[in-house]
């Protein structure tokens, strides 16, 4: 099975952040670089940096998986014109719940397809909602 390395792209600071809430739970997660578009960054730096390590993560013969926040932002739009540099897989809506299944499964799960997919539906199943009556079984 090929190594597999997670990019994660994000507005400001939160995908650096969210990387290391995640190690709290799953210990330190080597295979994983984050980076932000930070005010006074441009997009072009940021796509440059993340083309940067897409292409390192190709030459050494692993399979790159790009998380990104929000769909339709800017970060979005580098994550997504790296699969015009490579084959990876893009997932947008990064939270903790994917990271955590990826943090699990990275290893493990042999078809990419199937990580990326299960990964995806860890971050939507993550998404609950709770109120009072739902707590007290009204």
């Amino acid at each position: 099975m090929k190594e597999r390395r997670v990019l994660v792209i994000t507005h400001g600071h939160f995908g650096e952040e969210l990387v290391k809430s995640v190690e709290m739970i799953m210990g330190k997660q080597d295979y994983v670089t984050a980076m932000g578009l930070l005010p006074g960054c441009s997009v072009d730096d940021l796509r440059e940096k993340a083309f940067e390590v897409v292409a390192k993560n190709d030459a050494d013969g692993a399979d790159t998986i790009v998380c990104c926040d929000l769909f339709g932002g800017s970060p979005s739009n580098v994550a997504l014109s790296c699969l015009g540099k490579s084959d990876c897989k893009v997932v947008l809506g990064v939270n903790m719940p994917m990271l955590v299944q990826l943090a699990q499964d990275i290893h493990d799960t042999e078809d990419l397809d199937e990580l990326v997919n299960t990964a995806a539906q860890a971050a939507r199943d993550g998404v609950v909602v709770k109120d009072r009556a739902i707590l007290l079984g009204k």
